[in-house]
């Protein structure tokens, strides 16, 4: 296809459009805009994409054509382990598909399930799977990673082996499993993506018995250290996944038919499994780049990118997992995202401002695994490794606790000192809580920490990193303060903390969005400032700012229940029950925004309690009601912080026989739960775990 073709044939990229130009017997021309060529349509190549086209609103000097390699719009692959309860692809889109085309015409041309093949640096065009010729003047690869498949693993190659990168990944793991129902699934990997591998088939409930396999002593041991790694795999062996440390896999067993039955490990120990998920590492896309000259890392891969994120070569720039800086690849979204957000500024505003440099990035997480509760920030590593940097004193000169170059020498001989850094750590092995907390030896300045249990001083932390002011308080009180109990309500964080990690939303982004009339509505903040739509660990604390913003305004906040629905809990109740409504559908029909619309985790629960309360039917009984209920509903059981359930047997006024005091105590001891009599004089039985509630209530049922 030639440069004039693809011009004219572009826009026939979505159904919408489709039907759209057709309706009007018209097709778009070419431009005097310049063509901005976006290879990837992921959750960078997509953040890119939406902030040039924020700043570029006015002067429409850009028009974008976006390839993206996959069939999907571009989505959440933070959420990705929630696909296994929805099994809706759709529920993951960042942008609905209305979105894109409803962008001004000519302006945004998506192309999907296509890959490019090739770069022509010469006359500045790229090439499809399809035969297309695309031409471009700036060129943004966003390619991405590949998940690391180990092919010199005897056996990597059989039928039952698994990467956990993309959708289509899902769709067949999800395929696979429902033939080995009963079996062993196995993870290989310990890191943030092995333990979402590992909840994710959990979740499938196909397989009688998940494993993970770390080779390092301990899990996730790039974010925590030896103790709080420990403490996480404590927590995650309670919630019934065996986890088998310092293991590396050997050879992949198979039969006849090379079908996985198993793995021997490089000690000689053997282990039966049916499937294999391999969550090892990830490793930057950049075979496009290398095969047009681009320059590359030869260590860890990657395109090698200055400050303004560009490339060796002129108009092609590099963002996200599959760009290389100063010879590191980052695997977490909020880097890249940075770097489109940097990007997308210096193509739009650099004319009226200083251009931007993208710098080290904050590799800050906090996250919710296996319904344990971990954070990392700052230089959390500065006791292991020695610290990164150290702030300097106030009145310039050598940074404190540098150490000089005849140290270095000396210590040659004499072992390394030190590092220049005290931890102060706190470990609860009852509530399963762990803190430590890195100051410098004088104890004035933060540098960093990890966190297990109770994560919600984080938000307050990462600032005092990043900004490297002096603190105030001794640092023990970074402890006795974090147990004083009650949510943060953000009123002492300032407008340059970062309360969404995933997409680097600040609080004054949300603060701002909602003083000039921007955002009138939880929902609004989410779709303006990006807020929520990553891990959605920041929305209670998002939902506070938003609210006391308002009520410092003056404006009404509206105790609506969720964006579908403009009424509270108590007024919904009263209209289902004046009218009689009995379903879902007719009360979105009668009382939601848009009448076809599925509802969300906040208001389907809800509604399901509700109807409950209104007409006393049985969860079980109706199948459109059983996916309105929570999770203390639908599984007959309260589920407690760590993952676990209790179960709470009806005692009618506290009465009960011998007969059934002893069901309800050799219950308890078969499946190993704590015991103790609630304020409601009943027998309240913890530890439960998800998939022996169904035996439990078979047997106290029967009893």
């Amino acid at each position: 296809m030639s440069n004039s073709e693809w011009n004219d044939a572009e826009a026939n990229l979505l159904p919408e459009k489709v039907e759209e130009l057709e309706s009007k017997k018209e097709i778009p021309k070419d431009t005097k805009r310049t063509r901005i060529v976006v290879v990837g349509l992921g959750m960078v190549g997509i953040s890119f994409i939406e902030k040039l086209m924020k700043f570029d609103v006015k002067r429409r000097e850009y028009d974008i054509v976006v390839i993206g390699e996959e069939p999907h719009l571009a989505y959440n692959r933070v959420g990705l382990t929630s696909f296994f309860q929805h099994r809706e692809v759709e529920n993951l889109y960042l942008n609905p598909k209305e979105w894109y085309s409803s962008m001004p015409e000519g302006s945004l041309n998506c192309h999907l399930n296509t890959l490019v093949t090739e770069i022509n640096t010469s006359d500045k065009t790229v090439k499809t799977s399809a035969g297309d010729t695309v031409p471009y003047d700036i060129l943004v690869l966003a390619t991405g990673s590949d998940a690391v498949l180990p092919r010199h693993t005897p056996g990597h190659d059989a039928k039952g082996v698994f990467v956990y990168r993309t959708i289509d990944d899902l769709q067949k793991l999800i395929e696979f499993s429902s033939t080995k129902k009963g079996t062993t699934g196995a993870v290989v990997g310990g890191g943030l993506l092995g333990l979402e591998a590992a909840k994710a088939m959990m979740d499938l409930e196909e397989f009688g018995k998940v494993k993970l396999i770390e080779r390092n002593r301990w899990v996730l041991s790039r974010q925590l250290d030896a103790d709080a790694g420990a403490m996480v795999v404590e927590q995650v062996r309670a919630l019934g996944l065996d986890v088998l440390l310092s293991k590396r896999v050997g050879r992949i067993k198979t039969d006849a038919e090379n079908n996985v039955t198993g793995v021997k490990f490089e000690d000689g120990e053997e282990m039966e499994c049916s499937c294999i998920c391999f969550a090892i590492g990830i490793k930057a896309r950049d075979e496009l780049a290398r095969k047009a000259g681009i320059k590359c890392a030869d260590r860890g891969g990657g395109i090698v990118i200055n400050a303004d994120l560009s490339t060796s070569n002129p108009d092609i720039y590099a963002i996200g997992e599959c760009a290389s800086w100063e010879n590191q690849t980052f695997g977490l979204i909020a880097p890249g995202v940075e770097m489109a957000d940097v990007l997308a500024f210096n193509l739009t505003q650099a004319k009226a401002h200083s251009p931007r440099k993208f710098k080290r990035p904050d590799l800050s997480t906090k996250l919710k695994l296996l319904g344990v509760e971990v954070a990392s920030f700052g230089d959390f590593f500065a006791d292991r490794d020695g610290p990164k940097e150290l702030p300097a004193k106030r009145h310039g000169g050598k940074k404190e606790g540098a150490i000089e170059t005849k140290d270095r020498v000396r210590n040659l001989t004499e072992g390394p000192p030190p590092p220049p850094v005290k931890a102060l750590i706190y470990k609860d092995p009852f509530t399963q809580v762990y803190k430590k907390y890195l100051f410098t030896m004088d104890g004035k300045y933060l540098l960093g920490g990890m966190m297990i249990g109770d994560t919600k001083d984080y938000v307050k932390l990462v600032p005092m990193v990043k900004n490297q002011k002096p603190i105030e308080v001794p640092p023990s009180e970074f402890i006795v303060g974090a147990n004083k109990g009650g949510e943060d309500d953000g009123d002492d964080l300032a407008d340059d903390t970062q309360i969404c990690s995933c997409h680097n939303v600040l609080k004054g982004d949300v603060t701002r969005a909602v003083k000039d009339g921007t955002c009138k509505s939880i929902g609004d903040v989410k779709s303006c400032t990006k807020a929520g739509t990553g891990c959605g660990g920041c929305m209670p604390l998002v939902t506070t700012i938003f609210n006391k913003t308002m009520a410092s305004m003056g404006q009404e906040v509206k105790n609506h229940l969720c964006p579908h629905f403009e009424y509270s809990r108590a007024d919904l109740f009263n209209i289902i029950y004046v009218k009689k409504l009995q379903s879902f559908p007719e009360i979105m029909k009668e009382c939601g925004k848009d009448p076809n619309s599925v509802g969300c985790e906040a208001c389907k629960p809800t509604i399901g309690s509700i109807l409950a309360s209104l007409f006393n039917k049985h969860i079980i009984d109706d199948p459109d009601r059983r996916g309105l209920q929570e999770t203390n509903d639908k599984f007959l059981a309260n589920i407690q912080r760590n993952g676990t359930f209790s179960v709470v047997p009806r005692v009618a006024g506290g009465e009960i026989t011998p007969d059934k005091l002893i069901i309800i105590g050799t219950v308890a001891k078969k499946y190993n739960l704590y015991t103790k009599i609630t304020g409601g004089q009943r027998i309240d039985m913890f530890g439960a775990k998800k998939e022996d509630l169904i035996n439990i209530w078979t047997e106290l049922i029967d009893g």
